[in-house]
């Protein structure tokens, strides 16, 4: 009862910061709300985007162009490690980019690909409601942030979403949007996949994701930061440590193909060409009559 009326106190207390309705008072009922925003989006929001994708992992550094398409994503590596290609790198980067647009079996591939890591996200996101138990925590920046701890009578529908029996961390959740805008978590105990047989995740794991309105209604992943470590079956070492930043995003036509994409980037010197090319064509697309 004490806990239920300093929940409530706190939603009072959260619900002034601005204009808006009331938060919840109970805060599983808020990140359910952000939870199925999110999801609606995975699923009807089918804009296009360009951005910069900055990666880091252990081996190495890149930093890329990105155009999604109604086809799928193409890339091209800008810099490698901080250092722009040599002439074959450039040329091997250019036969990667030519063999996804011609080859239908490698765009098969890569669009396969693409939709088991969709699947999983979004796997991973509904679960996020009925596996944890939440509380408030106070506000920041026009965010309500909420703390999570594992839901003990959670019954994970598959051995990836065991995970979440070991996990505890915040959520940061936008007052006005009621979109997650941010989410970390760390692992409090080991976590052993087939009782330990297929694997294992060592304790000490976290994870950032924090996403940005980066148009009207349309938000996007900004951020991806894995320190992951452990062990899967024959004792091979997990080891995931991995940063991916996002952003100069730009809104792209919503029937491009993967031909004009790659056009685009052939001509693009890291982002001046293919913008420049992108207001040519909306231009063009403003001036066409309505049909």
């Amino acid at each position: 009862m004490v806990v239920y009326a300093g929940t409530t106190a706190l939603a009072c207390s959260l619900a002034k910061d601005q204009d808006l309705p009331p938060l919840p008072t109970d805060p599983t009922e808020l990140v359910r709300n952000a939870v199925a925003h999110e999801l609606n989006a995975m699923d009807n929001d089918h804009t296009r985007w360009m951005y910069r994708l900055h990666k880091e992992d252990e081996k190495n550094t890149q930093d890329r162009e990105v155009i999604e398409t109604k086809d799928g994503s193409l890339s091209k590596v800008l810099l490698f490690n901080g250092q722009p290609l040599t002439v074959e790198q450039r040329q091997q980067d250019q036969e990667r980019m030519r063999r996804q647009v011609e080859d239908p079996e490698e765009r098969a591939r890569r669009n396969k690909r693409e939709k088991s890591d969709t699947d999983k996200a979004r796997e991973l996101l509904k679960n996020i409601p009925d596996a944890f138990r939440f509380a408030y925590d106070g506000s920041e920046d026009g965010m309500v942030r909420v703390k999570f701890v594992p839901n003990p009578q959670y019954n994970p529908p598959s051995r990836e979403m065991t995970v979440y029996h070991s996990m505890k961390g915040t959520l940061w959740i936008d007052r006005s949007a009621v979109r997650m805008a941010r989410i970390e978590g760390q692992l409090f105990e080991d976590v052993n996949f087939g009782w330990g047989l297929l694997g294992h995740l060592d304790k000490g794991g976290t994870f950032k994701v924090a996403l940005k309105e980066v148009g009207p209604g349309h938000w996007e992943t900004v951020l991806v930061d894995l320190n992951l470590h452990g062990r899967a079956v024959i004792f091979k070492t997990i080891a995931v440590k991995q940063k991916q930043t996002f952003s100069d995003f730009h809104r792209m036509p919503d029937d491009l193909t993967l031909g004009k994409a790659l056009e685009m980037l052939q001509k693009s010197d890291g982002g001046a060409s293919a913008k420049t090319e992108l207001q040519s064509s909306q231009v063009a697309q403003t001036a066409q009559p309505n049909r």
